[in-house]
């Protein structure tokens, strides 16, 4: 059959070379050899597989795109980033769903609206009025495949709900991003900033004490006594001014020492000063402590 129609193609060919060829030498226009009308009814045939084509491919659905944001506690669970996709199909009016191009929603509507019109009018008299209204579209020419009639929406969700993180929850976000990223050194400058101690005690304090088990470096300035203290520092840096000026003191919480990094005849207390610098004394620890325990 192939063959059959293969050699039925290639005589039609040679005889309509052969046509032109005639008329090129002679200055006569050859008799034709049909009426014009498989052309004709080909071109309406194609013209309506197209545009079916197009309709069919834009009525897909697209399945969400979810990526994980981080971490709001253990009460709230896990920020993500949900992606949804939809091909404008001239109804679609929505605010939230913005173009992918540089396309309006308007030109896409009326594209997609005289493409249902060109398929419905195939066979129709007035076909190529629709095909003159589509080509009048002002971004026609934008458009070069369906991809270019993609609409997205894209939001913050919650246990599945859409969810806007305050300025607080952003900043859990970031800090748990920094922890979260594979390096052999992390520099965390007041990571309590803006946190609650709750956030701070179930979740930062076991990623950073989980980056020194693992041989990690972590550098970290703070004034939260659960940071300093619990994540059980290899080296503490305290800095001080009296009347010599400004000092240097580096120790940890095993030796109990602070050292001045000059001087090393001069050796402060860590839990003293650590108490008074982080917890505001000896005395209002006590106190908090009576507080807490105090029925």
């Amino acid at each position: 059959m192939y063959s059959d129609w293969k050699s039925s193609q290639l005589t039609d060919s040679i005889s309509k070379r052969f046509r032109e060829e005639v008329t090129r030498k002679t200055g006569e226009r050859s008799k034709p050899s049909g009426t014009g009308f498989k052309e004709f009814a080909t071109n309406r045939i194609n013209i309506e597989r197209d545009a079916r084509k197009i309709l069919s491919n834009i009525g897909k659905n697209i399945t969400d795109e979810v990526e994980k944001v981080g971490m709001l506690g253990p009460e709230k669970g896990e920020l993500k980033c949900a992606t949804s996709f939809k091909f404008q199909q001239g109804d679609i009016h929505d605010a939230k769903y913005i173009t992918m191009t540089s396309m309006r929603k308007t030109d896409q509507k009326d594209f997609v609206q005289m493409i249902k019109d060109v398929k419905r009018k195939s066979t129709s008299d007035d076909l190529f009025d629709s095909i003159t209204q589509l080509n009048d579209i002002p971004d026609i020419d934008k458009i070069k495949s369906i991809s270019d009639l993609l609409l997205f929406w894209r939001r913050f969700t919650l246990q599945g709900e859409q969810y806007s993180p305050s300025n607080g929850e952003c900043s859990m976000l970031n800090l748990h991003n920094e922890l979260d990223e594979e390096k052999e050194i992390y520099i965390l400058d007041e990571p309590e900033r803006s946190l609650g101690n709750e956030y701070i005690n179930d979740v930062i304090i076991p990623l950073i004490n989980d980056k020194a088990v693992q041989g990690k470096i972590v550098f970290i300035s703070t004034h939260d006594a659960n940071v300093a203290v619990r994540t059980l520092p290899y080296n503490s840096i305290y800095r001080c001014h009296d009347i010599d000026g400004y000092a240097t003191y580096i120790g940890n919480p095993f030796s109990n020492n602070l050292v001045h990094a000059v001087d090393e005849s001069k050796v402060l207390d860590w839990k003293k000063i650590s108490m008074k610098t982080l917890e505001g004394g000896q005395s209002a620890f006590g106190e908090r402590g009576k507080i807490y325990g105090n029925n």
